[in-house]
């Protein structure tokens, strides 16, 4: 390996490490649960999580992508989940598929590390929607 490859290897380990103790200190989550419940999805049983209330909840449907592509994990053996599992869960999936910086410069290193900051600020919104505004110049 490389020493700049070395470099930024322990670079994103410590920033790895920043980046999970920064995640409880975000805006105040809900204290939500959501049930659980298990379908049959391409020959296999697995979890999606159920929405409470109507309305958007990017997060649940983040979630239930995850899971029906087999890349997030929930135990068979429990009926509903939290919105901080869920949160904890993405911003660890986030980490992780992004963990691979062999022979990446510094600078990659870096502007990958604060991407992965920024999305994971980010999350404790997705428990509620998203804002949109759509402005439309003409009729369809």
């Amino acid at each position: 390996m490389s020493a700049a490859a070395s470099s930024s290897s322990s670079v994103y380990e410590s920033k790895e490490e920043a980046v999970k103790e920064k995640q409880p200190k975000q805006e105040v989550i809900k204290d939500c649960t959501y049930k659980i419940k298990a379908i049959q999805f391409l020959g296999r049983t697995t979890p999606i999580i159920l929405q409470n209330d109507n309305g958007p909840c990017p997060l649940l449907a983040i979630c239930n992508v995850l899971l029906l592509s087999n890349n997030l994990n929930l135990s068979p053996d429990i009926a509903e989940v939290s919105q901080e599992k869920l949160l904890s869960l993405v911003a660890e999936r986030l980490i992780d598929s992004n963990s691979n910086v062999d022979n990446k410069d510094a600078g990659y290193v870096e502007n990958q590390l604060r991407n992965i900051a920024d999305a994971i600020d980010l999350l404790p919104r997705l428990a509620t929607g998203i804002d949109v505004n759509i402005k439309f110049r003409r009729r369809f």
